[in-house]
Protein backbone atom coordinates (compact mmCIF):
# COMPACT_ATOMS: atom_id res chain seq x y z
CA UNK A 1 0.00 0.00 0.00
CA UNK A 2 1.55 3.62 -0.62
CA UNK A 3 2.73 5.47 2.30
CA UNK A 4 0.62 8.63 0.87
CA UNK A 5 -3.11 8.05 -0.16
CA UNK A 6 -5.39 10.67 -0.92
CA UNK A 7 -9.00 10.57 -0.08
CA UNK A 8 -9.70 9.03 -2.88
CA UNK A 9 -7.65 6.45 -2.61
CA UNK A 10 -8.99 5.08 0.97
CA UNK A 11 -12.42 5.69 -0.23
CA UNK A 12 -11.68 3.10 -3.26
CA UNK A 13 -9.45 0.81 -0.64
CA UNK A 14 -12.86 1.04 1.85
CA UNK A 15 -15.14 0.10 -1.28
CA UNK A 16 -12.35 -2.73 -2.08
CA UNK A 17 -12.85 -4.08 1.37
CA UNK A 18 -16.46 -4.57 1.34
CA UNK A 19 -17.41 -5.86 -2.06
CA UNK A 20 -14.87 -8.56 -1.13
CA UNK A 21 -16.37 -8.97 2.06
CA UNK A 22 -20.07 -9.08 0.73
CA UNK A 23 -18.77 -11.75 -2.28
CA UNK A 24 -17.06 -14.12 0.27
CA UNK A 25 -20.38 -14.39 2.10
CA UNK A 26 -22.16 -15.42 -0.92
CA UNK A 27 -20.91 -18.73 -2.47
CA UNK A 28 -18.99 -21.49 -0.15
CA UNK A 29 -15.65 -22.21 -1.31
CA UNK A 30 -13.43 -18.99 -0.07
CA UNK A 31 -9.68 -19.30 1.43
CA UNK A 32 -10.63 -18.26 5.26
CA UNK A 33 -7.14 -17.86 5.87
CA UNK A 34 -6.69 -15.13 3.57
CA UNK A 35 -10.44 -13.92 4.07
CA UNK A 36 -8.65 -13.10 7.55
CA UNK A 37 -5.98 -11.00 6.48
CA UNK A 38 -8.38 -8.30 6.06
CA UNK A 39 -9.60 -8.21 9.23
CA UNK A 40 -7.67 -6.61 12.39
CA UNK A 41 -6.67 -9.35 15.19
CA UNK A 42 -8.61 -7.75 17.54
CA UNK A 43 -11.54 -6.75 14.69
CA UNK A 44 -15.34 -6.30 16.30
CA UNK A 45 -18.14 -7.67 14.37
CA UNK A 46 -21.54 -6.21 16.02
CA UNK A 47 -24.86 -6.15 15.27
CA UNK A 48 -27.91 -3.71 16.06
CA UNK A 49 -25.81 -0.23 16.87
CA UNK A 50 -23.36 -2.11 18.33
CA UNK A 51 -25.57 -3.98 21.28
CA UNK A 52 -25.12 -7.29 20.15
CA UNK A 53 -21.24 -8.72 19.30
CA UNK A 54 -20.65 -11.23 16.76
CA UNK A 55 -16.84 -11.15 17.24
CA UNK A 56 -14.00 -9.51 18.77
CA UNK A 57 -11.33 -11.23 17.16
CA UNK A 58 -10.06 -13.70 14.83
CA UNK A 59 -10.75 -16.65 16.76
CA UNK A 60 -14.61 -15.84 17.70
CA UNK A 61 -14.47 -14.29 13.80
CA UNK A 62 -13.72 -17.86 12.63
CA UNK A 63 -16.43 -19.25 14.64
CA UNK A 64 -19.20 -16.99 13.25
CA UNK A 65 -18.54 -17.59 9.42
CA UNK A 66 -18.65 -21.43 10.30
CA UNK A 67 -22.57 -20.49 11.70
CA UNK A 68 -22.97 -18.60 8.45
CA UNK A 69 -25.24 -20.89 6.39
CA UNK A 70 -23.42 -22.70 3.76
CA UNK A 71 -26.05 -21.48 0.67
CA UNK A 72 -25.89 -18.74 -1.92
CA UNK A 73 -27.32 -14.99 -1.23
CA UNK A 74 -26.75 -11.66 -2.29
CA UNK A 75 -25.38 -8.07 -0.85
CA UNK A 76 -26.36 -5.13 -3.63
CA UNK A 77 -24.59 -1.88 -2.06
CA UNK A 78 -27.70 0.71 -2.60
CA UNK A 79 -25.42 3.62 -1.20
CA UNK A 80 -22.57 4.28 0.53
CA UNK A 81 -20.26 7.61 2.11
CA UNK A 82 -16.99 7.59 3.25
CA UNK A 83 -14.87 9.68 5.94
CA UNK A 84 -11.76 9.75 7.41
CA UNK A 85 -11.86 9.57 11.18
CA UNK A 86 -9.75 11.77 13.49
CA UNK A 87 -7.45 8.94 14.38
CA UNK A 88 -6.66 8.32 10.48
CA UNK A 89 -8.98 5.45 10.60
CA UNK A 90 -11.50 5.43 7.43
CA UNK A 91 -15.80 5.05 7.86
CA UNK A 92 -17.61 3.86 5.22
CA UNK A 93 -21.16 3.62 5.72
CA UNK A 94 -23.10 1.65 3.91
CA UNK A 95 -27.14 0.53 2.82
CA UNK A 96 -27.51 -2.88 1.54
CA UNK A 97 -29.55 -5.10 0.14
CA UNK A 98 -29.37 -8.64 1.27
CA UNK A 99 -31.06 -11.41 -0.04
CA UNK A 100 -30.84 -14.99 -0.04
CA UNK A 101 -33.40 -17.79 -1.86
CA UNK A 102 -36.17 -19.47 -0.42
CA UNK A 103 -38.10 -22.60 -1.00
CA UNK A 104 -41.11 -20.47 -2.41
CA UNK A 105 -39.16 -16.56 -2.79
CA UNK A 106 -36.38 -14.76 -1.73
CA UNK A 107 -36.17 -13.30 1.79
CA UNK A 108 -33.59 -10.90 3.37
CA UNK A 109 -33.24 -7.29 4.75
CA UNK A 110 -32.10 -3.80 3.91
CA UNK A 111 -28.96 -3.00 6.44
CA UNK A 112 -27.35 -0.28 7.36
CA UNK A 113 -23.92 -1.02 7.96
CA UNK A 114 -20.49 0.94 9.75
CA UNK A 115 -17.10 -0.16 9.47
CA UNK A 116 -14.08 1.21 10.47
CA UNK A 117 -10.85 0.74 8.19
CA UNK A 118 -7.17 0.85 9.11
CA UNK A 119 -5.15 2.52 6.84
CA UNK A 120 -1.89 2.09 8.61
CA UNK A 121 -0.76 -1.94 7.79
CA UNK A 122 1.04 -2.82 4.82
CA UNK A 123 -2.90 -4.71 4.22
CA UNK A 124 -5.82 -2.44 5.02
CA UNK A 125 -8.15 -4.32 7.07
CA UNK A 126 -11.78 -3.60 9.00
CA UNK A 127 -11.02 -3.16 12.83
CA UNK A 128 -14.80 -3.07 12.78
CA UNK A 129 -18.03 -3.77 11.53
CA UNK A 130 -21.59 -3.23 12.78
CA UNK A 131 -25.00 -4.29 10.44
CA UNK A 132 -28.39 -3.04 11.99
CA UNK A 133 -31.00 -4.71 9.90
CA UNK A 134 -33.58 -1.78 8.91
CA UNK A 135 -36.87 -3.54 7.78
CA UNK A 136 -37.57 -6.06 5.13
CA UNK A 137 -36.29 -6.44 1.83
CA UNK A 138 -39.68 -7.28 -0.12
CA UNK A 139 -38.35 -7.92 -3.81
CA UNK A 140 -39.94 -10.60 -4.87
CA UNK A 141 -36.71 -12.24 -7.33
CA UNK A 142 -33.30 -13.20 -5.96
CA UNK A 143 -30.60 -11.12 -8.06
CA UNK A 144 -27.06 -12.55 -7.61
CA UNK A 145 -24.45 -10.43 -6.83
CA UNK A 146 -21.37 -12.45 -6.42
CA UNK A 147 -19.71 -11.41 -9.63
CA UNK A 148 -20.28 -8.07 -9.38
CA UNK A 149 -18.89 -7.61 -5.66
CA UNK A 150 -15.70 -9.76 -7.32
CA UNK A 151 -15.34 -7.43 -9.92
CA UNK A 152 -15.74 -3.99 -8.11
CA UNK A 153 -13.14 -5.61 -5.18
CA UNK A 154 -11.07 -5.53 -8.31
CA UNK A 155 -11.58 -2.24 -9.67
CA UNK A 156 -11.53 -0.45 -6.18
CA UNK A 157 -8.40 -2.21 -5.49
CA UNK A 158 -6.81 -1.15 -8.97
CA UNK A 159 -8.54 2.30 -8.46
CA UNK A 160 -6.97 2.47 -4.96
CA UNK A 161 -3.42 1.77 -6.33
CA UNK A 162 -3.41 -1.68 -3.86
CA UNK A 163 -2.55 -3.72 -6.62
CA UNK A 164 0.60 -4.97 -8.43
CA UNK A 165 -0.11 -4.49 -11.53
CA UNK A 166 -0.13 -2.71 -15.31
CA UNK A 167 -2.69 -0.16 -14.41
CA UNK A 168 -4.05 -0.19 -17.47
CA UNK A 169 -7.73 -0.44 -15.89
CA UNK A 170 -6.76 2.38 -13.63
CA UNK A 171 -5.77 4.27 -17.21
CA UNK A 172 -8.63 3.01 -19.05
CA UNK A 173 -11.60 4.27 -16.34
CA UNK A 174 -9.71 7.41 -15.79
CA UNK A 175 -7.53 9.06 -12.54
CA UNK A 176 -10.58 11.01 -10.96
CA UNK A 177 -13.25 8.27 -10.82
CA UNK A 178 -16.16 9.47 -8.71
CA UNK A 179 -18.69 6.58 -9.07
CA UNK A 180 -18.12 3.41 -10.31
CA UNK A 181 -20.54 0.28 -11.65
CA UNK A 182 -20.12 -2.99 -13.08
CA UNK A 183 -22.89 -5.12 -15.21
CA UNK A 184 -22.25 -8.39 -14.41
CA UNK A 185 -24.75 -11.68 -14.94
CA UNK A 186 -22.47 -14.23 -13.97
CA UNK A 187 -24.02 -17.02 -11.01
CA UNK A 188 -22.23 -17.66 -8.17
CA UNK A 189 -18.59 -19.40 -8.44
CA UNK A 190 -18.37 -18.85 -12.34
CA UNK A 191 -14.51 -19.31 -13.86
CA UNK A 192 -14.91 -17.21 -16.38
CA UNK A 193 -17.40 -14.51 -17.20
CA UNK A 194 -18.00 -10.79 -18.97
CA UNK A 195 -17.98 -7.95 -16.85
CA UNK A 196 -18.83 -3.95 -18.48
CA UNK A 197 -17.82 -1.09 -16.26
CA UNK A 198 -18.54 2.02 -16.77
CA UNK A 199 -17.15 5.32 -14.29
CA UNK A 200 -18.51 8.78 -13.84
CA UNK A 201 -15.30 11.40 -13.83
CA UNK A 202 -15.22 13.80 -10.98
CA UNK A 203 -17.56 16.50 -11.11
CA UNK A 204 -19.36 14.49 -13.40
CA UNK A 205 -17.38 15.92 -16.18
CA UNK A 206 -17.46 12.55 -18.47
CA UNK A 207 -18.30 8.94 -18.82
CA UNK A 208 -16.72 5.95 -19.38
CA UNK A 209 -17.32 2.22 -20.21
CA UNK A 210 -15.00 -1.00 -20.19
CA UNK A 211 -15.21 -4.33 -21.08
CA UNK A 212 -13.36 -6.75 -19.21
CA UNK A 213 -13.03 -10.72 -19.57
CA UNK A 214 -12.61 -12.05 -16.10
CA UNK A 215 -11.20 -15.14 -14.91
CA UNK A 216 -11.83 -16.15 -11.61
CA UNK A 217 -11.30 -18.39 -8.82
CA UNK A 218 -13.24 -18.69 -5.75
CA UNK A 219 -10.31 -19.38 -3.16
CA UNK A 220 -8.31 -16.32 -4.65
CA UNK A 221 -9.33 -13.06 -2.91
CA UNK A 222 -9.31 -11.30 -6.08
CA UNK A 223 -10.43 -12.20 -9.78
CA UNK A 224 -8.33 -11.53 -13.05
CA UNK A 225 -8.76 -9.27 -15.55
CA UNK A 226 -7.80 -11.09 -18.88
CA UNK A 227 -8.59 -8.91 -21.31
CA UNK A 228 -10.06 -5.06 -21.38
CA UNK A 229 -11.37 -3.22 -24.43
CA UNK A 230 -12.58 0.45 -24.10
CA UNK A 231 -16.64 0.95 -25.13
CA UNK A 232 -16.57 4.90 -24.71
CA UNK A 233 -15.56 7.99 -23.19
CA UNK A 234 -17.37 11.28 -23.21
CA UNK A 235 -17.12 14.71 -21.79
CA UNK A 236 -19.76 16.91 -21.20
CA UNK A 237 -19.33 20.40 -22.48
Amino acid sequence: MPAETTLADRRHIALHLAHRWFAFLEAPGGDLSAHLTMFHPEVRLSGHRGTHMFANDHRSLVAWFAAVPDTISSHHIVHSVYSDADNGQGVLRMVVAYQAPGDTEPHGSIISYETRIEFAANTPRFVALDKTPTLSNTRPTYETSWATNRVLSLVHAELGGITRSTGSLRAALGDDVRQVFAQVTAPEGSRSYEALITSIDGELLGSRAVRIDIQDDIRSPLPTAKHLEPIWHSVRD
